[in-house]
Parts: C-alpha cells; sequence; structure tokens
C-alpha cells in the first residue's frame, strides 16, 4: 500500500538527497535500512534533491511498504538510522497514485546566518565573516524579489528548465540576536536549481555595498547572469527544506 514517511535530515554528512554510486547519500541509507526492516527490496521516492550538505526540518518519500506489519515500523526504523535521520509518522495514502514530489503545491525553505564566530552554529547556520550590513538595502531587495516573478537570473543551468518562473507566496529577512544572526525564508509553488542559495549570495553582496539595488534589479529584469564576482553561491550548511504542503496532507513542522 501507498505510504508516505514523515521525516527530516541534517545533510552535513551526505553528499545529498538522491543514491549516488559510492557516495553517502540520505536516499540511500534510508532506502537501504527501509529494505532491511522490510525483508525486501523497498525503492523510496522524496519529495525533491537537496545538494550535498543540505539539510531538511520537514521532508516527505513515498514507498509501498506493507500494512500487516506486527511491530512499530517508526520506532524500529529510527532505532536503525543514525541519529542524523529521524523518522516522524508513517502515513497511510489511500490512492496508490498519490507522489510525494509532483503532488506538492508548496515548499518552504529557511536559510540561516550568523556574522560572529560560533562553534555550537558551525553545522547549522552559515558564518559570514562581516560586518556592518546594510540591512535596510537587503530588506529592499527582497520586496523586488517578492515581485519576480522569472528567477533565471538566480539559479544554475536555467536551460534545463521549460521556463524559469515561480510563484512566490512569502518572503522575508528577520534580524535575530541583536542583529548577529538572520534568517531568510521563502515559500513558493517551485523553486529551481540553487535558487536559494544564489539569493542568498546576492542578498550579502548587497549588504556589503558590493552589488546596488539598481544593478541587482537590472540583471533579474534583463533576465541576464550575474558576473564575477556576483555568482557564488552562498554555503549550503545554513540551508533548510523546512516545509512541504500537499493539497490531501500537511503536518506541522517538528522541532
Amino acid at each position: 500500500m501507498r505510504h508516505f514517511i514523515h521525516l527530516a535530515y541534517q545533510g552535513t554528512k551526505y553528499r545529498g538527497w538522491q543514491r549516488q554510486a559510492n557516495e553517502r547519500s540520505v536516499q540511500a541509507t534510508i532506502e537501504d535500512l527501509l529494505s532491511k526492516m522490510l525483508k525486501t527490496k523497498t525503492i523510496i521516492h522524496g519529495c525533491g534533491r537537496t545538494d550535498a550538505g543540505v539539510n531538511a526540518s520537514q521532508y516527505f518519500v513515498h514507498a509501498d511498504i506493507p500494512e500487516d506489519l506486527d511491530y512499530d515500523p517508526v520506532k524500529r526504523l529510527n532505532h536503525m538510522l543514525p541519529d542524523d535521520i529521524a523518522i516522524y509518522e508513517i502515513i497511510p495514502i489511500h490512492d496508490p497514485h498519490c507522489n510525494a514530489q509532483t503532488d506538492a503545491i508548496a515548499r518552504s525553505y529557511d536559510y540561516y546566518m550568523h556574522f560572529h564566530k560560533i562553534p555550537q552554529l558551525k553545522d547549522t547556520s552559515t558564518y559570514f565573516k562581516v560586518s556592518n550590513l546594510d540591512v535596510e538595502a537587503m530588506q529592499s531587495a527582497v520586496i523586488i524579489l517578492q515581485n519576480t516573478k522569472d528567477f533565471r537570473s538566480l539559479c544554475k543551468g536555467p536551460d534545463i528548465y521549460k521556463h524559469t518562473r515561480c510563484n512566490v507566496q512569502s518572503i522575508s529577512l528577520e534580524e535575530t540576536h541583536d542583529g548577529n544572526r538572520m534568517l531568510f525564508s521563502i515559500t513558493a509553488n517551485r523553486f529551481l536549481r540553487a535558487m536559494i542559495r544564489n539569493i542568498v549570495g546576492r542578498l550579502i553582496n548587497i549588504g556589503k555595498g558590493e552589488l546596488s539595488l539598481n544593478e541587482f534589479t537590472e540583471v533579474i529584469r534583463n533576465q541576464k547572469e550575474f558576473e564575477f564576482p556576483f555568482h557564488k553561491q552562498a554555503p549550503p550548511t545554513g540551508l533548510y527544506l523546512s516545509k512541504i504542503i500537499y493539497p490531501y496532507l500537511e503536518r506541522d513542522v517538528i522541532g
């Protein structure tokens, strides 16, 4: 029977979500142990791909799992998995065609960053060695992004897509801890490859005064590429896939 598995993971030690030959991935780790638990080869299909080092505070997969198990599969699978992957719930779905990736109607991402060296945050937030950021200019850039429809300039490999339009439903940049930390959050119907990390990279450029709002707007409006030195993505460490919504399923984020 089709089931959705609600889970989370810390991606620091993985080469991303997707199974890869000779590399440690989140998908392979779960899939191999789930197959071992069920005593049959079981394929899981994720709600999306996260890159190496990227995290997920909420993630869903679908898989076909027997209903008549005589044990608690959540408890047993958690016992088998490493500490950086948690299974929250295994949810029966009565429609066998439900798909964790293609059925999602919205996804949210959070990007955590800090500006003073804090060792405890090294695996959960990106340390930017900058000070005196122009937060007002960064907030103005966020407003520009809120009204942007085409994100061709802010993704990697735009030509692989039929189109690069995204419907941004919410976007924010919040200062915390007396301005020593920031949280960038965005919700949209879809995301393009490296889109969030490119956005955060350009926000930091703007905050440092390296890239003007006029230049930022001009590149996006004309769907050009940001050129050196404004082409670097922000590191993966602070990025979290934080929420996935389906027309038939929504769960609160745990933790």
